[in-house]
């Protein structure tokens, strides 16, 4: 019996010597923070280089903002000059009008209304004359045969117009001037009523005597 109860003894020392060498939970628990100040140490610096990428974005920001506006402005002007230039309407170009060409007009032909005119005036001083002589003027032969055969309708028609002048009127430049266009007009009345188709293009005095 006695030798059994020693046996039983020897079994549980291992027993009691395996409990000796198991670790603890708090000993493993008081383990563990060995690992803490090398923790602590990764997240002090995680912390310090966010900030510092933080300080770095603020301070680089408003210059990168600088430099995209001025890009922006540079490059506006050279976009609205493209506008521009491809808005600009392309040159028109104009053809060169020759002038029309014009024939020259026809030799001028002449022909006298013989014989001269005198016209009479009473003045204070007595009776006064004015002989005159005209050519007439026209570019077609038709018109200068034309004048010929009306000729003493034309006649008439002058010397009516004469006698409705005064003297005085005659001895001045302008007077004269005024006479002439008045009988180039009332001669082309003249023929135009007898149906002709030409007409005197001017009335040239050739002799003017006042007596």
């Amino acid at each position: 019996m006695a030798e059994a109860e020693k046996d039983a003894d020897k079994e549980a020392l291992p027993d009691k010597g395996k409990a000796k060498g198991k670790p603890d939970a708090k000993a493993e628990a008081k383990a563990e923070p060995k690992g803490g100040p090398s923790h602590m140490k990764l997240v002090i610096v995680g912390a310090i280089a966010l900030f510092v990428a933080v300080l770095g974005a603020q301070v680089a920001a408003p210059v990168l903002n600088r430099m995209i506006e001025g890009h922006g402005q540079t490059a506006a002007p050279a976009a609205e000059g493209e506008q521009a230039e491809a808005e600009a309407p392309a040159p028109i170009e104009v053809a060169a009008v020759e002038p029309e060409k014009t024939e020259p007009p026809a030799p001028a032909q002449y022909v006298g209304l013989d014989p001269a005119f005198v016209v009479s005036f009473d003045e204070e001083d007595g009776t006064r004359y004015v002989q005159l002589q005209l050519q007439a003027m026209a570019r077609s032969e038709k018109t200068i045969e034309e004048i010929k055969k009306h000729s003493p309708a034309l006649r008439n028609a002058i010397l009516f117009l004469l006698n409705g002048y005064k003297l005085e009127e005659l001895t001045t430049l302008a007077g004269k001037e005024k006479l002439r266009a008045e009988l180039t007009k009332k001669a082309n009345e003249v023929l135009a009523k007898n149906g002709s188709e030409g007409e005197i293009e001017e009335l040239y005095f050739t002799n003017f005597v006042i007596q």
